[in-house]
């Protein structure tokens, strides 16, 4: 018997449980559990300069990642048939719920377990780190973190993930313009897992807190100046590449009216409207065929295609080809971070948390940031300057304020001291001196 067929109130039912699921899946931490997802680029140095690193064939990373992996247990927990129907290793998991995962540019990301502390997250992220240097080691394959590929451009940079859902992708955004392309083979970044709360009122605060501070988490934290070999002009190019890419199923979620009366079905019909009006990427039983990019999911639901009818699974697929600031899980998706400089890849951590995770600073947050509310896709531009515009360099300096306070207030067990003491570090160094890591790099090229 084949699987029902869904409809627009099965949608909404699908995403009413994104957002307010009735199992909390995270919640066994106290004030919450956090989680990251860095991506960084894999590169090897030639006598021509920086070259992409094969992610398979011979001598590829993937085989110098495996061999090296499995010495701390990580083992493939999962592979997919590329387009020749071989199989490849997309995933590696090690025992304590951390991954490796990949991108379509052969980018490295380490994906970590739910964390009950920055201390155990901390610990998680550098276990992993230590078996990407044991590759630089033994394999002279190096790893950057940046938002942008500082040395290699378009034309030194392949799509390696030749499976179906990848080739699809690259076909969509090819048909729209150039950035698709860049954003998947010239990108990294930093995802920040965090929970959206116990109570219906808290998950709502901060979700909407999420959005809003979309712009200034962007300017923070820039970090991608250059690409191939060329300063953009831009302090956060990877967010201008994001901008640029398909505003249907980007950005910041429109959440204007959910700032001024927070309200629970507001935000249901917003994520629905904004999952319904964006186009199909990748229907399975179609392979990597380009769909016309006038066949939204609205449309579908009324409309075969190619005497194909939607099903749960491709809901839940088309989903995952939703690429907003704060993607809604069971969790909260931050995604406006650049992949820091090693030395301060927890901070952006830290800032999310100090926020998010002390109710009373989550409402001042919103006090700050809600009269901004109309305002926040013209500072979500503005915001790929970094430090440029005063309002962003002002609003920041006082949200990092905020969230230093804020991690104060968190229990010691779960913010360590020396944490704090790093963020009051950053914030000196960086925002208080309206400068970026994208500054600090350019400085340091010069």
């Amino acid at each position: 018997m084949p699987p029902p067929l869904v409809n627009e109130n099965d949608c909404r039912r699908y995403v009413e449980k994104l957002l307010f699921p009735p199992s909390k899946i995270l919640m066994q931490a106290k004030p919450g559990a956090v989680g990251i997802e860095l991506e960084n680029f894999a590169y090897r140095i030639t006598e021509q300069g920086p070259a992409q690193a094969s992610l398979y064939g011979k001598e590829s990373l993937m085989d110098a990642l495996l061999s090296v992996s499995g010495r701390s247990q990580g083992k493939v927990e999962q592979t997919k048939p590329d387009k020749n129907g071989i199989e490849k290793t997309t995933k590696i998991g090690f025992p304590e719920g951390d991954s490796f995962l990949f991108e379509p540019g052969g980018q490295v990301e380490i994906s970590t377990a739910p964390c009950n502390s920055i201390k155990s997250l901390r610990e998680h992220l550098v276990s992993k780190q230590e078996i990407l240097g044991e590759l630089t080691k033994q394999h002279a394959i190096q790893f950057g973190q940046h938002g942008t590929h500082p040395w290699l451009g378009d034309d030194m940079l392949v799509n390696q993930l030749q499976l179906p859902r990848y080739l699809a992708l690259e076909k969509y955004f090819n048909s729209i313009g150039p950035f698709g392309r860049r954003m998947m083979l010239q990108t990294c970044s930093m995802h920040i897992n965090l929970d959206a709360g116990h109570e219906e009122s808290t998950r709502i605060k901060r979700i909407v807190a999420a959005n809003l501070l979309v712009p200034f988490a962007t300017a923070l934290f820039a970090n991608s100046p250059v690409l191939g070999g060329h300063i953009t002009g831009y302090k956060c190019y990877r967010s201008y590449i994001w901008q640029q890419a398909d505003d249907l199923r980007t950005g910041i979620l429109p959440l204007k009216l959910t700032a001024h009366a927070i309200d629970r079905e507001i935000l249901i019909d917003t994520y629905l409207n904004f999952g319904l009006n964006a186009p199909l990427i990748f229907i399975p039983e179609l392979g990597q065929r380009m769909i016309t990019r006038s066949n939204t999911l609205r449309y579908w639901l009324e409309h075969p295609i190619e005497g194909i009818r939607p099903h749960q699974h491709h809901l839940e697929n088309h989903f995952t080809l939703l690429f907003p600031e704060v993607r809604l899980k069971d969790y909260l998706e931050l995604r406006s971070v650049d992949a820091p400089p090693v030395e301060w890849q927890m901070v952006p951590v830290l800032f999310y948390v100090g926020l998010l995770y002390s109710d009373a600073h989550t409402e001042l947050a919103l006090d700050l940031l809600t009269p901004l509310a109309d305002e926040i896709q013209h500072l979500y531009q503005a915001a790929t300057a970094g430090m440029e515009s005063d309002i962003i360099c002002r609003i920041s300096k006082k949200l990092v304020q905020l969230s230093i306070e804020g991690c104060q207030n968190l229990p010691a067990e779960f913010m360590p001291a020396e944490d704090i003491d790093q963020l009051v570090r950053f914030y000196k160094l960086f925002p208080e001196k309206r400068r970026t890591f994208a500054d600090e790099f350019l400085s340091n090229e010069q």
